[in-house]
């Protein structure tokens, strides 16, 4: 096996590289997923911290960074763009005067409950293309694989 990758060389096959492939996928799927969501005024990104911040109530944006795996100024662009539609608020933190917490609006919540069926929607239709085994195989090898390259 040829692992030379000088010019000319043929080690890599693009097209086949695994991480390329996986990376054009999620792109795929995201554009797929972000029509959903731009029906309703939000970027991927935007969602992204929308949806975070649904799963529970109060949480600082550095905490949404390391969930979403966003960096500090995409969050930062995101959050910008919620509360200035008035989706998300700032409270200052009880315990550390320095950080906010962030919680969806009621606005923001409606939001969220409007978007969540139509992405869940995207998602089975995506998932449909396989079968279930198959889809349940795809999903515990991306589990398999996260927790691998997180250990």
């Amino acid at each position: 096996m040829n692992t030379s990758c000088g010019p000319g060389d043929s080690a890599l096959d693009l097209p086949r590289f695994f991480p390329y492939r996986l990376s054009i996928l999620e792109q795929q799927v995201s554009a797929a997923l972000a029509r959903r969501y731009a029906e309703l005024g939000l970027d991927r990104m935007q969602w992204r911290v929308l949806a975070t911040l649904a799963r529970g109530d109060g949480i600082t944006a550095r905490e949404v960074g390391a969930f979403t795996r966003m960096d500090k100024m995409q969050v930062s662009r995101a959050l910008a763009r919620l509360r200035e539609a008035g989706l998300v608020q700032r409270d200052t933190h009880p315990d550390d005067r320095r950080a906010s917490l962030l919680r969806l609006t009621e606005t923001g919540r409606e939001r969220y409950r409007q978007i969540c069926p139509r992405v869940l929607e995207e998602e089975r239709r995506i998932l449909s293309l396989l079968s279930p085994e198959e889809a349940r195989q795809l999903q515990d090898l991306i589990t398999r694989l996260s927790q691998a390259l997180t250990d």
